[in-house]
């Protein structure tokens, strides 16, 4: 053989080798490791249903039973620790028995964390809490001023010129009547002045005061929560009533109770639960334990501090300022300092009467706790919705020093 033909004969060799690294490629995937890599390990089922959904929560503490000084539910693999406080819970529960109250509920959150620490409904109605239909009435007043103190639009000091009288109903008055009135605005908070903020919202707008309405909580669905629900306002008169707590919005004891959270936890909403803990019972592992959650900022700092500050108004010197047990709880425990806001008005749906708010707040000592009350009252009732937030506010003032310390700092975030 020539050396001229083994010369062709190992160029074509070459060549052939280059075309196959080109047709298959020069880069390889890497190898598997040799050793397995540690994949997160996934919640049961049932935590993470049970955690994203608020409804199902209160559906097992209504089968909790009482354990070494927790409510508790064992579905027999999982045990779950609830939030509510057994103490601040069974007395609030024997004043409903001892006030008869046979439409309402009672919820108290704490603040800076989201627990709930009590719930009462009425015992021949169990599932008012949950109820989510009941007219806001006047307690729509801390989004409507929300708005107006959180957009700069107006301070607590700002003053308005206003037709007709402060329970006036009608934003023809509030605009036409030749009776006019300069009214202040953390006054009007605390005394409930419809004309006051009937006028308010028109300034607002319709866009802007809804906003603040789904910042609060208003036609969410998240959660599986009784969030509030408002409809649209169609023109400018149903604006003003809305302003005022009068539109076609209505809520939930446990949405009122989360406003009060907010407005406390310097306008940052939590997420509510009454999950303290869950255990495995094969394993007796905690699977879950407590965390705060934030869902948004609602309003800025300054904004909540000066509701806050209205709040307290109106149990000094606004519409619960002379109820009997308002003023025995000022009287008994002069250091608490307790807020809120009320609201009146008529339950069309079952039941129907006079529904009675508070939505508010308690500060005693070291301990704070947000919250609301509601009452649906016929011709005959023996306490008012108002103050039933009076007295158990005074239940919790008497049983503090021995409650459990709160978990936990203030949460911040970069909630008539």
């Amino acid at each position: 053989m020539s050396r001229k033909f083994i010369l062709i004969l190992l160029t074509l060799t070459v060549f052939a080798f280059g075309i196959s690294l080109i047709t298959t490629g020069t880069e390889t995937k890497p190898e598997a490791p040799t050793k397995p890599v540690k994949s997160r390990q996934k919640e049961p089922s049932f935590v993470k249903e049970l955690l994203s959904d608020f409804s199902m929560q209160y559906r097992l503490f209504k089968k909790a039973t009482l354990e070494n000084g927790r409510y508790t539910y064992n579905n027999g693999r999982y045990t779950v620790v609830f939030t509510v406080d057994p103490q601040f819970q069974q007395k609030v529960e024997a004043e409903f028995k001892r006030f008869k109250v046979k439409y309402g509920a009672f919820v108290a959150e704490e603040p800076y964390t989201g627990k709930i620490v009590a719930v009462v409904s009425s015992l021949e109605y169990p599932d008012m809490a949950m109820k989510r239909s009941y007219p806001t009435a006047s307690t729509f007043k801390i989004v409507t001023a929300a708005a107006a103190l959180d957009s700069g639009l107006a301070t607590p000091k700002t003053e308005l010129v206003c037709g007709g009288v402060g329970d006036s109903c009608s934003p023809s008055v509030w605009l036409n009547s030749p009776f006019k009135v300069k009214r202040e605005f953390a006054q009007s908070f605390a005394t409930s002045a419809n004309p006051f903020f009937g006028n308010l919202g028109r300034l607002i707008g319709k866009e802007e005061l809804l906003k603040y309405a789904r910042l609060f909580g208003f036609n969410s669905k998240l959660y599986n929560f009784p969030w509030g629900i408002y409809r649209e306002p169609l023109d400018g008169y149903e604006l003003a009533l809305m302003a005022a707590g009068l539109g076609d919005t209505t809520t939930s004891p446990f949405h009122q109770a989360v406003i009060a959270q907010t407005i406390l936890n310097n306008g940052v909403m939590l997420k509510p639960t009454f999950i303290e803990k869950i255990i495995d019972n094969k394993t007796g592992k905690v699977v879950y334990t407590f965390k705060p959650e934030v869902i948004r900022r609602v309003v800025k700092p300054e904004t909540a501090k000066e509701i806050e500050r209205m709040m307290e108004l109106t149990v000094k010197l606004g519409t619960v300022s002379r109820r009997r047990y308002f003023l025995q709880l000022r009287r008994r425990y002069p250091d608490a300092v307790i807020g809120g806001k009320t609201g009146t008005l008529t339950e069309k749906s079952y039941p129907e009467g006079r529904c009675e708010w508070f939505t508010g707040f308690l500060k005693v000592g070291d301990r704070t706790i947000a919250l609301s009350s509601v009452a649906v009252n016929n011709w005959l009732y023996y306490i008012s919705g108002y103050e039933i937030a009076a007295v158990a506010a005074m239940d919790f003032a008497k049983l503090y020093q021995n409650y459990a310390k709160l978990e936990g700092e203030p949460c911040a975030s970069s909630a008539k």
